[in-house]
């Protein structure tokens, strides 16, 4: 039940675009592109563990890094003009793979979410794409490279409401 807990401020930080934006000042320009370490699936252990709206079971998501003196990670979801790069680089607000002069795909703030610690979502992300939980990293980036929300969810709309009795106010 503890565990859960967790997913609240998780969930808050995501939907507080502007501040996660604001934390991706490690994504600017620099010489030391990420690397490509792991490609995987969205599981369907993984939709029931964190229920992340913005994704399904089965979507695919990439994994780099970048290693400095410390581990710097970004993750993808979702096809995308990044997808097939060995190495992703950021200029002028776009990622691109860092030997192309493709255009690549435009950040904007609310589908990159950046984060100065870490939390088991990443880690178990890593570990089911094969790398070592253990890795220690200090700085994530998670991009929903097509931010659709997951619609089989219920809103508070469609409820019905006890007290109306099915009347319709005129």
């Amino acid at each position: 039940m503890t565990w859960k807990l967790w997913l609240l401020p998780i969930a808050f930080l995501l939907s507080s675009s502007e501040a996660s934006f604001d934390s991706c000042y490690f994504m600017l320009e620099n010489e030391i592109p990420f690397t490509l370490v792991c490609k995987a699936e969205y599981s369907t252990d993984l939709k029931l563990s964190y229920r992340d709206i913005w994704l399904s079971a089965d979507v695919p998501y990439w994994l780099w890094w970048r290693r400095l003196p410390s581990v710097e990670l970004l993750i993808s979801f979702y096809e995308s003009p990044i997808s097939p790069c060995e190495n992703v680089s950021l200029s002028l607000n776009c990622l691109h793979c860092a030997d192309s002069d493709e255009l690549g795909i435009h950040i904007r703030p609310e589908s990159i979410h950046c984060f100065d610690f870490s939390f088991s979502y990443v880690r178990d992300l890593m570990k089911h794409c094969g790398l070592s939980p253990a890795t220690k990293f200090d700085r994530v980036a998670i991009l929903y490279a097509r931010r659709v929300p997951n619609r089989d969810i219920p809103s508070g709309a469609a409820r019905t409401r006890p007290w109306t009795l099915g009347l319709r106010l005129l």
